[in-house]
């Protein structure tokens, strides 16, 4: 049996640094065999599609070293790269400029360094290979947004009897799908800013909470537990765990 953690959606220097130091106070009493990273590590606004003069022309400096010095605390064994992390590899592919070309190159090239050196294992953002299995539970980023996306993603990503856990839409859901031996969908929340400036109109965001899912695996079986600050914005979480068996 292995011990897990599971967080995403870190978005750089747009981090909510409460919600990180929760995180890595929790890995210290539960000391997880494995740390897995969800993706949107950085939050590159000024390369995203439609970006406003304002963002293109903020500097990214402040972004990358906040992710960078995240992977230095939390240590994670496998790192799923983001919507928002692979911007970066988007525009050292298709760029006709030269300059931002290989400016991105260089970007690419000090991130996967910086994982290399701690041991991690990068995946890219990929709807068929961006993906993470650990026995009954498959981690990704996430493909898709809105109401019912941890449904869809269960319906696609989840195996039978098993769980798909997922950032990427920045909220805490959960979802049950008809299949034999049934199989579930779960969204952890994120570890950034509930209020970015670039989506400040639209209602999805009221769903956005802070949060990190953790739990225990084996090839016999798994439990999800999720982290999340109650209404009074404290953190309730349980870093022993007891194993009974019934039967």
């Amino acid at each position: 049996m292995k011990t897990f953690v599971f967080a995403s959606d870190l978005h750089g220097d747009h981090q909510n640094r409460e919600a990180v130091q929760v995180l890595l106070k929790f890995c210290e009493q539960y000391k997880p065999d494995i740390r897995i990273f969800g993706g949107d590590l950085f939050d590159f606004r000024a390369i995203r599609r439609n970006a406003s003069k304002a963002e293109q022309s903020d500097s990214m400096a402040a972004d990358v070293e906040a992710g960078m010095e995240f992977l230095d605390l939390f240590q994670p064994n496998i790192f799923l790269r983001g919507n928002h992390d692979e911007r970066i590899w988007d525009v050292a592919r298709t760029t006709d400029n030269g300059l931002v070309r290989d400016a991105a190159e260089m970007g690419i090239k000090d991130i996967t360094k910086k994982v290399r050196s701690i041991k991690c294992r990068m995946i890219p953002y990929d709807s068929r290979i961006g993906i993470y299995k650990l026995h009954g539970l498959v981690f990704i980023h996430g493909f898709h947004a809105g109401l019912y996306a941890t449904k869809k993603h269960a319906e696609v990503y989840a195996p039978p009897g098993g769980c798909v856990l997922h950032g990427h839409t920045h909220s805490i859901q959960s979802a049950s799908i008809a299949r034999l031996g049934s199989a579930e969908g779960r969204a952890v929340g994120c570890l950034a800013d509930l209020d970015p400036e670039y989506n400040r109109h639209q209602t999805a965001r009221l769903m956005h909470q802070h949060g990190f899912a953790y739990g225990v695996v084996s090839p016999k079986g798994w439990e999800v537990f999720q982290a999340k600050p109650d209404s009074s914005g404290v953190w309730h979480t349980a870093t022993g765990i007891t194993t009974w068996k019934t039967g």
